[in-house]
């Protein structure tokens, strides 16, 4: 009697978490580009009375970001309560039923976001520049206020060593989050579905198909990991990948983008089709 009460309020929550969240985001963006994108003598003086502002703009930024995710945390727990069983929704959000899960999402999210922020110039390392030597104090952080299209300012750099700077742009390092976010969930999700297969061969039986679907699912959910193998086919070397990827970077995104949200169905498809149902303990096709 207690779940359905807990499942709409669960759901009402994550609606208006999310609401808020993305409306406070866009609303933020389109003020503050309205504001920069004046034009003339006064610019420069402009730009000096804005730093307040722009602090302020990134705390939204952060602030619209939290939103957003505590609201996705709530309809995903709406979803696990509400999913009829055996339904791709349920054999999806089941997984997460299990801290392990959380877990591997997490660590796998935060490990792409790395290689995500090198490749999309969030984190810059030059050996071969010195930030000291451009009479740049080490560590400092700067503070562009203006002015470029939406979402695009303001712009932090961080400098962080003499070599090294962390460049915050606030769409950079919502789509670095998004992408990170999505790649880590479908890691999970092929972690969950080789466990599976696991306890299924232990049964005596082996899901061939569920393991190439999740072998897939792990390649496809890691854009980065497949454009960098496809340099080093095509001769780039380390170096020419990471010039290669940089350059092709959003091209990346966008086509992984449509891709890392539909994985999860086909994964959970495989696994109703090849495992009869959804849940940890696993029972096998007769």
């Amino acid at each position: 009697m207690t779940t359905i009460p807990k499942t709409t309020d669960s759901r009402k929550k994550g609606l208006i978490f999310l609401s808020v969240g993305v409306f406070s985001l866009v609303l933020t963006f389109a003020f503050y580009s309205h504001l920069t994108g004046q034009s003339g003598e006064n610019l420069g003086i402009l730009a000096q009375d804005l730093k307040s502002l722009a602090l302020g703009v990134l705390v939204m930024t952060l602030a619209s970001c939290v939103f957003i995710v505590y609201g996705l945390k709530n309809i995903f727990t709406w979803l696990q309560l509400s999913s009829k069983p055996n339904s791709l929704m349920y054999c999806i959000t089941n997984a997460f039923s299990n801290r392990k899960y959380w877990e591997i999402m997490i660590i796998s999210a935060v490990f792409y976001a790395i290689i995500f922020g090198f490749l999309s110039q969030i984190f810059i390392f030059r050996p071969d520049v010195s930030f000291k030597q451009q009479g740049i104090t080490i560590p400092s952080v700067s503070l562009v206020t203006c002015c470029n299209a939406p979402g695009y300012v303001p712009m932090l750099s961080i400098y962080i060593t003499d070599h090294f700077v962390a460049l915050i742009i606030p769409l950079n390092a919502i789509l670095a989050v998004t992408v990170s976010g999505l790649v880590g969930f479908n890691v999970a999700l092929v972690f969950y579905t080789f466990d599976l297969s696991r306890k299924a061969r232990n049964a005596g039986r082996v899901s061939f198909l569920g393991s190439l679907g999740a072998a897939g699912g792990l390649f496809i959910g890691c854009p980065t990991c497949a454009g960098s193998l496809i340099s080093e086919v095509l001769g780039f070397g380390f170096v020419g990948s990471v010039s290669v990827l940089a350059s092709f970077q959003t091209l990346f995104i966008v086509l992984a983008l449509p891709v890392l949200i539909l994985t999860p169905f086909f994964i959970a498809r495989t696994i109703r089709r090849d495992l009869k149902g959804c849940s940890n303990q696993v029972e096998l096709r007769e």
